[in-house]
């Protein structure tokens, strides 16, 4: 695979899936034109339908820095592996894999289904070191404070071995965004005791504990996810999704409260807990650099989800993850 490399002074190609979320292309035009302007050599490569190109037309984006590229699919959700693979490689979900992989862009964005993009990804641009792929997000941990976790819904299924290479992949990212020498790698689970969990998380405890080059440090509880106890926090996609979005509803009830309670929760909430501000998951374990926007993203979370994927492609991510590996051995 071509990857492109690029630093902060050379042209910076993301592929955007236009095509997925569920609120439809509305934010497409306002994330790029985001990104026109906060990167001078961002270029966008969007694939999508002639209504999509008609609603790009009409914003302020600099066409110099937008290519776009009509396709004809959309992949629902609920698709079957076979299919994503074999009847939709006219999607914009596809193509703009695809242009990762033949090297026609640094980087990709999609709000689409994770459950197609997984396995668009792990297909067109394969796995590093055969690990399982994994959705990995900033979490806020404090102002100016963050720590990673994985996995947050690219697998609601997982063995003790997964949430092993979920540990090795989240402690060389912790290492490349956050310089830090040996990550706290705590796994999710419903107690910090000894005996505590079920047989995979017991399974993945004794292992981690056993491994070399790992700073495993214990379990965690959900109620301390955002108090900065871990660096990189793992666990099975299942519980990781659902302990997010129960955050985010929570934080949406207070933030929705009525009348003067409004007021009063307003002033209570840190605007460092603000959920769109950390929209963007990285799937990390493929040769590529992937980032899945909620599917729910509203034009400014989507355009955070486009600043990651500029991001991924600056440092090269992905090639990084790579070398960061393999030093692991």
């Amino acid at each position: 695979m071509g990857l492109l490399k690029t630093t902060d002074s050379k042209e910076v190609i993301v592929a955007v899936d236009g095509s997925g979320g569920d609120r439809g292309m509305v934010h497409i035009a306002g994330a790029v034109n985001f990104a026109q302007t906060m990167y001078p050599n961002f270029k966008a490569l969007v694939f999508g339908s002639a209504l999509l190109h008609d609603e790009l037309k009409r914003s302020r984006i600099d066409w110099n820095r937008c290519e776009f590229v009509e396709t004809y699919q959309v992949i629902p959700q609920d698709s079957q592996v076979s299919d994503v693979l074999e009847r939709y490689t006219r999607s914009s979900m596809y193509q703009a894999v695809l242009a990762v992989q033949e090297g026609r862009a640094h980087s990709m964005v999609s709000a689409g289904g994770t459950g197609p993009l997984v396995v668009l990804s792990r297909h067109l641009l394969s796995t590093m070191e055969n690990l399982r792929p994994a959705l990995c997000a900033r979490m806020p941990a404090g102002p100016g404070r963050y720590s990673l976790m994985l996995d947050l819904g690219a697998n609601a299924q997982c063995s003790a071995q997964d949430l092993c290479d979920f540990a090795r992949l989240g402690d060389a990212a912790a290492r490349l965004y956050f310089g830090l020498e040996a990550p706290r790698l705590a796994i999710l689970n419903v107690g910090t005791e000894e005996l505590k969990g079920s047989h995979v998380v017991q399974e993945a405890k004794a292992r981690l504990e056993a491994s070399k080059g790992l700073n495993f440090t214990g379990f965690i509880e959900a109620d301390r996810i955002f108090c900065g106890d871990a660096d990189v926090i793992i666990t099975d996609g299942f519980s990781g999704n659902i302990a997010l979005k129960s955050a985010e509803g929570v934080y949406r009830i207070f933030s929705n409260a009525p009348g003067i309670k409004r007021f009063f929760a307003k002033m209570g909430k840190p605007d460092w807990l603000l959920p769109w501000q950390y929209n963007g998951s990285l799937l990390l374990g493929v040769k590529g650099n992937v980032i899945k926007s909620h599917g729910n993203a509203g034009k400014e979370a989507f355009a955070v989800a486009m600043v990651e994927a500029v991001k991924a492609a600056q440092s090269d991510l992905a090639a990084a993850m790579q070398d960061n590996l393999a030093l692991q051995k």
